[in-house]
């Protein structure tokens, strides 16, 4: 409901909302994690800032921090006692080593345990991406090329095909004599051999659409299932009547046991499934000798749903991954900046508008990887982020002595505008097009 009123909005109010709403709860999360850090290691903490300067309202007055309301709707702050002055009564700078940098790391922590909170969250309640096993003869429909043959025979992105002319892609896989590539399923090599060879003719493709299926999991004793109408042509599939809170099977899903195609388990269909059959013309390519349908294709997925104890561990798990995914690609972007692909602002209120048009687990998944960005770049050593600051103390542990305080809150100011120029130039790259 949220996002359809944002999507009424005129102009670009919806990305700008969208920008807002995915960034500010970990703006948030991160300042809050110094805040909490901060008062626990005697820090005095001036200010807790909703959003950024110039203040609107001054809420109250607490253990000495004024918490306030501000103007600008991208996060918060908090500002602490004497960050690089010592002689300031509950400074920071005059707080132990290990202390300030407790309080520095806090705030990334604190984005890597909302990105886990997340990640464990969706797979509890939507379950966890796995890829259906290759025995199973369907071929999922990714990105549908604007133009293309598929594109004007009517099918969509996410949809599974089923049959070319009437026979099976497990019947065509066994009849073909082409091994699949490493990359391939035999469903997936069958699919481009055959309208690889209807070049420039018509096929009829029989596709299933609006289905997601789910891992099964359930004692089929429990289960009582009568056959399903519509779906005649597909052996082995029945609809569950009643369902006594055995496994991922709810009342109304199809069950589709694949009867002949040597899988292990059958899969559960749900959703609002229906057959269609399309007729499709494959544009024989010139360049490359072989016909083009205009799809990006690969083996479906499904959910596979997941205990409580499996899913406290699947969201840390996943955030470690991901962090691993992002300073290799931070590594490898260092290496050859000529490949680098940065969004800024606007970069990010687009993805953040794409991701909330394909739903909520979608918007909250991206968040978790933004979650996850936030907290891997604030420590980077980059002077005035928390890696920066966090390089200053590994320094001043190694030769015993502080660098001078002034000339440290130089040197981050410094870093400061370089940061602050970077996300302006990178804007403007994205806003006149220029990149």
């Amino acid at each position: 409901m949220m996002f359809q009123i944002i999507d009424g909005l005129p102009g670009p109010l919806p990305q700008i909302c969208y920008f807002f709403l995915a960034l500010f709860p970990l703006v948030m999360i991160h300042e809050l994690g110094h805040f909490v850090l901060a008062k626990l290691n005697k820090v005095r903490v001036d200010e807790f800032g909703i959003g950024f300067p110039p203040r609107l309202l001054k809420l109250f007055t607490h253990g000495g921090t004024d918490y306030t309301i501000n103007l600008l709707p991208l996060g918060g702050f908090v500002r602490l006692a004497g960050e690089d002055d010592p002689s300031v009564p509950g400074a920071f700078a005059s707080r132990p080593k290990m202390a300030r940098a407790a309080v520095l790391f806090a705030g990334p922590m604190a984005n890597f345990l909302l990105a886990a909170g997340l990640l464990s969250a969706l797979a509890l309640l939507m379950g966890v991406p796995a890829e259906v096993s290759e025995k199973v003869p369907l071929v999922h429909v990714g990105t549908v090329v604007d133009g293309g043959a598929a594109e004007k025979a009517g099918i969509l992105a996410d949809d599974v095909v089923l049959a070319i002319d009437g026979q099976s892609l497990g019947a065509l896989a066994q009849a073909s004599t082409s091994k699949p590539e490493a990359s391939e399923t035999a469903a997936i090599r069958a699919l481009m051999d055959v309208t690889n060879a209807r070049g420039g003719k018509p096929m009829a493709v029989t596709v299933l659409r609006g289905a997601q299926f789910i891992a099964f999991q359930a004692d089929a004793k429990r289960i009582t299932t009568e056959p399903a109408a519509g779906f005649d042509a597909l052996s082995g599939v029945a609809v569950t009547q009643v369902v006594q809170g055995d496994g991922s099977v709810r009342a109304g899903d199809l069950i589709w046991d694949f009867e002949g195609s040597a899988a292990t388990e059958p899969l559960v269909v749900r959703g609002s499934p229906s057959i269609l059959e399309l007729t499709m013309t494959p544009r024989p390519d010139a360049d490359t000798g072989r016909a083009i349908i205009g799809v990006q294709i690969g083996p479906p997925t499904m959910r596979d749903f997941i205990s409580w104890p499996a899913a406290m561990v699947h969201g840390p798990v996943k955030t470690v991954q991901i962090m691993g995914a992002m300073v290799s690609g931070l590594v490898a972007m260092v290496r050859s900046p000529s490949t680098a692909d940065i969004a800024g602002p606007v970069g990010i209120s687009r993805l953040s508008q794409q991701f909330a048009r394909q739903g909520w687990e979608d918007f909250l998944l991206f968040m978790s990887l933004l979650s996850i960005n936030l907290g891997v770049i604030n420590l980077l050593p980059i002077p005035a982020l928390d890696g920066g600051r966090l390089i200053f103390i590994l320094v001043e542990a190694l030769r015993g002595r502080r660098i001078e305080p002034s000339r440290e809150a130089v040197v981050h100011l410094v870093g400061f505008a370089l940061v602050i120029g970077l996300m302006l130039a990178i804007t403007a790259f994205e806003v006149f097009g220029t990149r």
